[in-house]
């Protein structure tokens, strides 16, 4: 690219550096290099990127502003309504008959596969509010009463809680404090249990209530030392409430059946998508085949009747420019669907033979691996392969995985090294077999690791101890 600068003070001629130019009157004539983005390439990267919902939308958007494109009879287009239950395709998947039906190898896969379709299996979002407001409709309360509960419903959060206080809306619905908590009160009777509280208190105070749990030591161990027991202090709780140890623990452990946030099992009403596995892997013994799902990628062609009409029109320039404008653009799509298709397919493969072991055995058995290692290895960019994985899922005899899920990073180097996930895993299995009464502390942990050949140091084992959600050894500690 050439530019100019001017600049009047001087008027000299000469050369800085090899590509730059001074003229007189500081013009200066400066060569350097950029890379152009083309359309083409643009599309080619997106397409990549984006996953197999984001996919089928894009191309419906093509189907509808490109006449040349055509959609074979296998392509389904996305019902955004459509929200399959994950147990249910979990299920289907794992059968025999659905690799069969619904997954072909990639290289050859036979257009045989149309009857299937995810949105067979949909199940409606059910909300809380719906649920709470169900129950209200059936509830003995007044039709002016109703209306203040449906308000109070509605100002209850995805977690359950009650947002404003009594006196809040009672000047909102400019009723009277009592009838408010009278309501309040009605829908705290209403499942889940705990739902309608306003603080944390109230809310484990309903639930033992409900299930008839509540003794006046359990209320006065939640009204009084909440925190202490979030911090696993029984001693100091045994003390200053002058009963034992076992019996702070026996009543700190009716309180850990109780849920939190009674709302959370509850859809959030915000739209969820769906997971298309972009993959499948099946495991014979030590024989591994990967095989492309081509349902989670559209069919596309090149229509044949615009193909004939464009040859009708080849007299008229702009039709014609029209015509080749939007061939032209059709053959890219498909082109970059197709590579699409190859890199997922690639990096999967490679990800694969890289982490062989883990699908055998499990996380223990996973190495460390980066996106340079599989860029390297296919001797493309580490961008491409970040696209690649991102949003795109296998689902293998082990579950269901997002690609991206096999990079981490380990401890140690090269073929011998060992991956942060295998890491995690040891430090569960030993605090799941840990005597309760004398739980392992982060430094014990390091030490059994290195027994095992795994030099990990005590603030590494705390930060995986803190990412699997698992306390510190004090709060651990039964009594």
């Amino acid at each position: 690219m050439l530019g100019w600068y001017f600049n009047r003070k001087d008027s000299r001629i000469d050369w800085e550096g090899s590509n730059i130019l001074r003229l007189g009157y500081e013009q200066i004539l400066q060569q350097t290099q950029k890379l152009v983005m083309t359309p083409e390439l643009i599309q080619s990267i997106q397409i990549l990127q984006y996953t197999s919902q984001e996919l089928r939308e894009y191309v419906e958007q093509e189907l509808l502003e490109n006449p040349m494109i055509e959609a074979s009879s296998e392509f389904e287009f996305a019902n955004e309504n459509a929200m399959p239950m994950y147990e249910e395709i979990a299920n289907i998947m794992m059968k025999d008959s659905y690799y069969e039906k619904s997954f072909k190898v990639w290289e050859n896969a036979p257009d045989d596969d149309s009857d299937f379709s995810f949105e067979k299996y949909v199940s409606e979002e059910i909300t809380l509010y719906d649920f709470l407001s169900e129950q209200l409709t059936f509830a003995n309360i007044s039709i002016d009463e109703n209306e203040i509960g449906e308000y109070i419903i509605n100002d209850i959060d995805d977690n359950g809680y009650l947002r404003s206080s009594t006196d809040e809306i009672s000047q909102v619905l400019s009723v009277p404090t009592d009838r408010v908590e009278r309501v309040i009160k009605v829908i705290q009777g209403f499942e889940p249990f705990g739902v309608g509280a306003r603080n944390l208190k109230e809310c484990l105070m309903i639930q033992l209530e409900h299930n008839n749990l509540l003794t006046d030591d359990i209320e006065y161990l939640v009204n009084n030392y909440l925190d202490d027991l979030g911090s696993n202090r029984i001693a100091y709780i045994s003390k200053e409430m002058k009963r034992t140890t076992e019996e702070i623990q026996e009543m700190l452990d009716i309180i850990k059946t109780l849920e939190p946030k009674p709302g959370c099992r509850f859809s959030s009403g915000r739209s969820v998508k769906y997971v298309i596995p972009d993959l499948t892997l099946e495991i014979n013994g030590d024989s591994f085949k990967l095989i492309l799902n081509n349902n989670s990628t559209p069919k596309l062609m090149i229509s044949s009747y615009y193909k004939t009409l464009a040859k009708d029109v080849i007299d008229d320039v702009k039709v014609s420019e029209y015509f080749s404008d939007r061939l032209n653009s059709a053959i890219n799509l498909i082109k970059n669907i197709e590579q699409r298709k190859n890199t997922i397919y690639n990096v999967a493969k490679t990800i694969v033979e890289k982490q062989k072991e883990f699908f055998l055995y499990g996380d223990r058995y996973m190495k460390p691996l980066t996106l340079s290692d599989i860029a390297d290895l296919l001797e493309i960019h580490e961008s491409t392969v970040s696209r690649a994985v991102n949003g795109k899922y296998i689902l293998s005899p082990k579950g269901l995985f997002e690609l991206k899920y096999f990079f981490c990073s380990g401890v140690g180097c090269g073929d011998d090294g060992v991956s942060s996930n295998s890491i995690k895993s040891f430090i569960s299995e030993f605090i799941n077999e840990e005597d309760p009464k004398k739980p392992l502390s982060d430094q014990k942990i390091s030490e059994m690791l290195l027994d095992r050949g795994i030099d990990v140091k005590r603030r590494t084992i705390a930060k995986y101890r803190e990412s699997l959600e698992i306390p510190a050894s004090s709060k651990r500690r039964r009594f």
